[in-house]
């Protein structure tokens, strides 16, 4: 089978491509072909495939002027994603189109072309873009769904995006028009939410609930060792507001004998660790950005990982690596890591944002090794069972053959 995975970058940047490289490489040892179709950047992966990509455009600074003016065309509309993608499917002959975040640099106006043709259409929810103007639903330091269910201008008053009337205008009008052409909700066969809290959600806000299928992300263990012990606490993830590093750092104040790691990057580094300075933390270090053999040996080290996110982690597939290692995680009960975590058997739970009950939490699993060791076993056990990567692609292609089928349906429909 041939399968176009749609994504705006072809780069390891973050999360949803690491998924989507992963989820590549298992389909290819099933004997699939995949097609990429994304956005032009020199970082991308080599394919001969990058003739029918889309140009560059940038979203993270939009300025007045030209430049401004074709960013906010492409976020709204793109004409050139629909022109390269109807010849990538004159080249690509595909059998399945498998969509992953697209929105912004690509936009959905390519996916009534694939309805046109008859071909299956699957959507993994990478992240909340499919419902809100936020994508994270996550501002100002606080979950935010004011937007819901599809009041998208509420996010101009609110400066829901980037702290900025104007992105959130613009982001509202983004919304309000893919919505009134039916850009996703009429051209997607199947959507895959990676866990029940996702799923819930998005029936919440509107989405229609036979569309969707709840497939967990896959976690790899083949090659990764369960080390005993460790001699820290860990925590990997992107520096930024919703990760709650913040409420990591005002925990270690209270948990003085636990020795604590930071792993990552992002824009709240030099805030976290100006604030390391002032609460005058002598426990906690910063590693900075690691990845490979580098970040197997943090994982390796630690005597747990700590997820202390503060917004709706789609799957929480930081506790999910650390499992993958037999660590166990003390992590915030919201969103999906509500559903990663077992209290008392793969980790320990606290409420999200209470430093507090999360130094509690450190200084237990600290002072009990045997327990920690125990509760990383059943851990390493919990993501051999259910996140398997074979089992997870055979799902996928079990939602392939759900989408054809009601891609079929939706044909027959149309040709009365």
């Amino acid at each position: 089978m041939r399968i176009i995975f749609a994504n705006k970058f072809y780069y390891l940047k973050g999360g949803a491509e690491r998924y989507m490289f992963d989820l590549a490489g298992q389909l290819n040892r099933f004997g699939h072909e995949i097609v990429p179709f994304a956005m032009r950047d020199d970082r991308n992966v080599k394919t001969s495939w990058s003739r029918n990509f889309v140009s560059a455009v940038r979203t993270e600074r939009v300025s007045f002027g030209w430049q401004g003016l074709r960013t906010a065309g492409r976020l709204l509309y793109s004409f050139e994603a629909r022109r390269r993608f109807r010849r990538l499917l004159h080249e690509a002959r595909p059998d399945v189109l498998h969509v992953h975040n697209i929105y912004h640099q690509l936009s959905p106006s390519f996916l009534p072309i694939i309805r046109e043709q008859g071909l299956p259409t699957v959507m993994t929810a990478h992240d909340y873009s499919l419902i809100a103007p936020n994508y994270s639903l996550y501002h100002d330091g606080a979950i935010c769904e004011i937007t819901k269910p599809d009041r998208f201008w509420r996010a101009v008053g609110h400066r829901c995006v980037k702290g900025s009337r104007a992105a959130s205008a613009l982001e509202a009008l983004e919304f309000s028009l893919h919505r009134a052409l039916g850009l996703y909700m009429k051209n997607l066969d199947v959507i895959i939410a990676p866990s029940r809290f996702m799923q819930a959600t998005l029936v919440e806000y509107g989405v229609p609930e036979d569309l969707i299928v709840h497939i967990p992300h896959p976690v790899t263990t083949e090659g990764r060792m369960v080390s005993s012990g460790g001699k820290y606490a860990l925590f990997v993830g992107r520096l930024s507001p919703e990760k709650g590093a913040d409420v990591l750092l005002r925990a270690a104040v209270k948990a003085p004998k636990v020795p604590v790691k930071i792993v990552g990057t992002g824009p709240e580094e030099g805030k976290l660790k100006a604030l390391a300075k002032k609460l005058k933390l002598s426990n906690v270090e910063f590693l900075g950005f690691r990845q490979g053999a580098e970040l197997e040996a943090a994982y390796a080290g630690a005597a747990f990982v700590v997820v202390p996110s503060v917004w709706y982690e789609v799957a929480g597939l930081v506790a999910l690596e650390a499992y993958a290692h037999g660590k166990p995680v003390i992590a915030s009960q919201i969103g999906g890591l509500a559903e990663a975590v077992e209290d008392g058997e793969t980790g320990l739970c606290v409420s999200a944002g209470d430093a507090d009950g999360l130094a509690e939490r450190m200084r237990q699993l600290w002072a009990e090794p045997k327990a920690a060791q125990e509760m990383g076993r059943a851990a390493r056990a919990y993501v051999e069972r259910e996140h398997d990567p074979e089992t997870h692609a055979s799902r996928i292609l079990w939602a392939y053959e759900l989408a054809k089928e009601r891609s079929k349906a939706v044909r027959q429909i149309q040709e009365r």
